[in-house]
């Protein structure tokens, strides 16, 4: 699929929206009852590479365009509000780095939430391969896990289990628990060397530096993950993103700086 010399020589994140969540969600310790909403950033990943742009994630569902009151009525009413944009729409990110969806070489799925995976419909005329853990697939047709952009059937998925070294630069490491194939991703950059994308298995750096405990599917498998990524930061000397960081997001290197 990619030369196993692929380089990586830049890494840009694009800022793609932002929700407001519940304080519990990034911290369960502090209660279901906790009145307290977060900002939480997002942000896609577009790697430009000697193979071609290789992007990880597709951002908010269209379904939130203008319409934060999405989960009105629901069980998440008051518990979480997307905030979309025109501009967060994917091809306008995509448009701000100078590309189209149909130029993209990959698509690195790390996992199929309203905020992670609401672009792949771009990437269903094109057949675009999409890479994405194999116990993911379990949620295509669960209607409650994140709206039907989201869980796409027809697309060109790429079905991997486990740790899978995409080439010498870019390894895909298992990270279960936030959501049932979840997925981080260490990368050795031209100019910044290792950046481990660490997604929603660390939302913040709470999470990652003191093991604050966050809401996911499985807590258990959660808190293995979340050891696993900091193992591997520590054995690579990687620089941690983490996936919903309000601090760390202002000070980050964003579009059109690069890692």
């Amino acid at each position: 699929m990619l030369s196993k010399d692929l380089a990586v020589n830049k890494l840009y994140i694009i800022p793609a929206g932002h929700g407001m969540l519940k304080a519990f969600f990034f911290n369960t310790d502090l209660g279901a009852d906790n009145p307290q909403m977060l900002y939480s950033p997002l942000c896609v990943y577009l790697l430009d590479t000697t193979d071609g742009p290789i992007l990880v994630d597709t951002g908010f569902a269209e379904v939130f365009l203008n319409n934060p009151d999405y989960y009105k009525g629901t069980p998440l009413d008051g518990l979480l509000y997307m905030h979309m944009k025109e501009e967060h729409r994917l091809p306008e990110l995509l448009k701000r780095v100078g590309y189209r969806p149909e130029d993209i070489k990959l698509v690195i799925a790390t996992h199929f939430h309203s905020d992670h995976s609401g672009g792949n419909p771009y990437f269903l005329e094109t057949q675009t391969p999409v890479l994405v853990q194999k116990k993911e697939l379990t949620v295509l047709d669960d209607d409650d896990y994140s709206p039907p952009a989201c869980r796409i059937k027809d697309l060109n998925y790429q079905v991997i289990d486990g740790d899978y070294q995409l080439c010498d630069n870019i390894r895909l490491i298992s990270t279960p628990g936030h959501s049932p194939g979840h997925q981080s991703i260490l990368i050795n950059t031209a100019s910044s060397g290792y950046v481990l994308l660490c997604i929603d298995a660390a939302l913040t750096e709470a999470n990652f530096r003191n093991n604050a405990p966050y809401a996911a599917a499985d807590p258990e498998l959660a808190a293995a993950s979340l050891k696993k990524i900091q193992t591997t930061a520590a054995e690579y000397d990687a620089f941690p993103i983490f996936g919903h960081d309000e601090k760390q997001a202002k000070a980050i290197k964003v579009y059109p700086e690069y890692y």
